[in-house]
């Protein structure tokens, strides 16, 4: 199972490495960080860096694509690689997930019209509704193929949901809880419009 988890300079890094820690311990899992380039990428904070180990187009048909924000969002707001790159592994993905703002990305990508989206600010509510997408209560939301966690924290609650719906943890109970501080799935608001593919 191939997961690519896109980074970019000024990422958020907790929206990157919550998903990673949970399906990262996954059976048979892949993970790659990907980017533009390969290399390092310097996180939102100035003091932390992420390697890319492999360019978008090393990984054209993922299984699962994760979509973190953070400051350096805002390049990737209009059509381009990162656009183009989304769009195609979107027609063959099992699962294309944003973390906060990545859901931003997704939604400016087209992805994500009509769609209930998790958010927590009321900025980035304004800019879903503008890019056509739903803006939703809940922390974590499940909508077909797509899934969105408002934060880094939910996030790590969204990866344990979704590693259950593909029938890769048969305990969500204990795992991958017991490797990662989580919270109880009925604290975190989880909300599912569709179990389809769509």
């Amino acid at each position: 199972m191939q997961i690519a988890i896109l980074i970019f300079d000024r990422v958020t890094a907790l929206e990157a490495v919550a998903p990673y820690e949970v399906l990262s311990r996954l059976p048979a899992a892949q993970v790659t960080f990907v980017g533009e380039r390969v290399g390092p990428v310097r996180c939102d904070t100035g003091r932390l860096t992420i390697t890319a180990d492999a360019v978008l187009e090393e990984l054209p048909h993922p299984d699962i694509v994760v979509v973190p924000g953070g400051a350096g969002r805002d390049r990737h707001m209009t059509n381009g690689a990162v656009h183009q790159w989304l769009r195609a592994a979107a027609v063959t993905t099992d699962w294309m997930i944003g973390i906060g703002e990545g859901a931003l990305i997704l939604a400016s990508a087209g992805l994500l019209n009509g769609r209930q989206v998790a958010t927590t600010t009321a900025s980035a509510r304004r800019e879903l509704e503008t890019l056509g997408a739903l803006p939703g209560a809940s922390r974590a939301i499940f909508d077909g193929a797509y899934a969105t966690a408002a934060d880094g924290t939910a996030a790590l609650e969204l990866a344990r949901e979704l590693a259950t719906r593909i029938r890769w943890a048969t305990d969500p109970a204990n795992f991958p809880a017991r490797h990662v501080g989580c919270q109880s799935e009925s604290d975190l608001g989880t909300t599912t419009t569709s179990n389809a593919k769509e």
